[in-house]
């Protein structure tokens, strides 16, 4: 016995140390790749949501902000989710280095891998709507994500822009609506020379966002009309509007 071994079992003698069990470092292990799969699920529940935020953003209205591209993008890129993204990429990073193989990879490598993790898991739950649930859940329940929609109603309600939203109160005589936006402001709606989109038609509480012009104060004039929710993809319902109640 060396000299060295000689003073290795002294000291584990002498500080009566002790051996970790096998089952010790299983749990260890597991405990690391169970991080490290949760913050790849974060990680694609924030692309996921990216990806639909990006699929919604209606770019048709860049020209009502005066070719401000910079306001429009800071009104409509999801900076939020994109800094939730960043964060579990690191945090990917962070448990995979920690695993029996990790510390081998290049911190590049590790980071590139996380992201393509994310994304891909991102465009998954993007097929399933689990980001479209996810995200209206969100704005039901949580005061602080619904502060963050407040961006999208501050683009639609702008009148002297040409574009209004809010809830349907009631329909008017004459081929009207009259529109309560998401100020509280009261509108009438000239309706009869519209075109609704998503396949559509006027109901009482109906959320709609609307492009037209305004003809006066609490009086606007409709060109086309869509559901508050998405960008009323679809082929043109009809002209003017069908009575529901």
């Amino acid at each position: 016995m060396t000299e060295l071994s000689k003073k290795i079992l002294q000291k584990i003698e002498q500080e009566n140390i002790r051996p970790y069990p096998k089952q010790y470092f299983w749990f260890k292990r597991s405990v690391v790749w169970v991080l490290f799969g949760l913050s790849v699920l974060l990680g694609a529940i924030s692309s996921g949501l990216i990806i639909y935020h990006l699929g919604h953003v209606e770019w048709d209205l860049y020209p009502h902000f005066n070719q401000n591209l910079g306001k429009f993008l800071l009104m409509t890129v999801p900076y939020f989710w994109i800094v939730f993204l960043i964060g579990f990429a690191f945090l990917i990073y962070h448990y995979f280095r920690r695993t029996e193989r990790g510390y081998r990879y290049s911190v590049l490598f590790v980071i590139s891998m996380s992201l393509i993790l994310s994304i891909t898991g991102g465009f998954v739950l993007y097929g399933l709507d689990v980001p479209q649930k996810l995200d209206t859940f969100l704005e039901n329940e949580v005061p602080f994500y619904e502060g963050l929609h407040k961006r999208k109603k501050e683009i639609w309600v702008s009148p002297q822009k040409g574009l209004l939203a809010g809830k349907i109160i009631r329909l008017l005589p004459g081929q009207e609506i009259q529109l309560e936006d998401f100020n509280g402001k009261m509108w009438n709606v000239d309706v009869s020379q519209t075109v609704w989109r998503g396949r559509i038609t006027a109901q009482k509480g109906m959320e709609i966002k609307i492009i037209g012009q305004m003809v006066k104060d609490g009086s606007f004039k409709a060109k086309e009309i869509r559901p508050w929710a998405g960008k009323g993809k679809g082929r043109y319902r009809h002209r003017g509007y069908q009575k529901q109640f």
